[in-house]
C-alpha cells in the first residue's frame, strides 16, 4: 500500500508527538518529518517532499499563511492543511489565498482529521464546517481579498451555479435554495452533484472551501 507522507509543523513538541503517534496508527500514513518554526517548515518541505503538511497558523517566527506561500514556492505539490486553534476569518482567507487546501480547528476528532488528510491528498479542499459561514460572510463583504476566478472551473460554472454555491455557503438546505432560485429540490441536488464533479470535491463543505480557494465566491 502506498503511504501518505506527512510533515507536522507546530511549535509545541507535545502536539507534534501526539499527532505522529496517532497518524502512524494508520496503515496508509507515515510522518516523515516535523518542524517547530516556519523556517524549519520550508527546509523540511524541501528535504522531505511530503504529500501533506499539517501546518499550525501561529508559529514563533512566521505566520502560517506566509509559511504556506514559501513552502509552495519550493514544493508546490504539497497539500497544506492548516490545523489551528484560531478561527479568525481573515487568517482563514489568507491561508486559502496562499494555497492551503484546508483549514481545520485543532479540537477536530482524530478520525475526522484523518479523513481530511486523505481528502487533501486526493486533491480535494476541506474547510471546518464551524467556520465556513463566517468566512463566506467575511469574503463576500470585503473582509479580505481573494483571487479573481480563473481556470476551467470558473468557465464551467454558470452564474446560476455560483448563486447556488453562495447559498450553500450560507448553510441553506436544498429545499431552501430551491425556493430562492425557483427550481425543484431535486434539480438543486443534481446541480450540486455536477458542481462537485466540476470542482473535483465530494461534499457541500468542500464545495465552499474549493470555491473560496479558487476565488469563485
Amino acid at each position: 500500500m502506498s503511504k501518505i507522507h506527512i510533515v507536522v509543523v507546530d511549535d509545541h513538541e507535545i502536539v507534534r508527538h501526539g499527532l505522529r503517534l496517532s497518524l502512524e496508527l494508520e496503515a496508509d500514513m507515515e510522518v516523515v518529518g516535523e518542524a517547530r518554526t516556519g523556517t524549519e517548515a520550508v527546509k523540511v518541505a524541501l528535504d522531505r517532499r511530503p504529500d501533506v503538511m499539517l501546518l499550525d497558523v501561529r508559529l514563533e517566527d512566521v505566520d502560517g499563511p506566509e509559511v504556506c506561500r514559501r513552502v509552495h514556492e519550493v514544493a508546490p505539490k504539497i497539500a497544506i492543511l492548516m490545523l489551528t486553534n484560531y478561527m479568525h476569518d481573515a487568517m482563514v482567507l489568507r491561508s486559502l489565498v496562499a494555497g492551503a487546501k484546508g483549514y481545520v480547528i485543532k479540537d477536530v476528532e482524530l478520525a475526522e482529521l484523518k479523513k481530511m488528510i486523505r481528502a487533501v491528498h486526493r486533491g480535494n479542499a476541506v474547510l471546518d464546517p464551524r467556520i465556513a459561514p463566517s468566512v463566506i460572510s467575511s469574503a463576500t463583504n470585503g473582509g479580505a481579498a481573494v483571487p479573481a476566478a480563473c481556470g476551467a472551473a470558473s468557465m464551467s460554472l454558470s452564474d446560476s451555479d455560483l448563486v447556488i454555491v453562495r447559498h450553500v455557503a450560507k448553510g441553506l438546505t436544498n429545499r431552501e435554495i430551491a425556493g430562492l432560485v425557483h427550481l425543484s429540490p431535486h434539480t438543486i441536488k443534481d446541480r450540486l452533484s455536477r458542481i462537485c464533479d466540476t470542482l473535483e470535491v465530494g461534499s457541500r463543505t468542500e464545495i465552499v472551501a474549493e470555491a473560496l480557494r479558487r476565488g469563485l465566491i
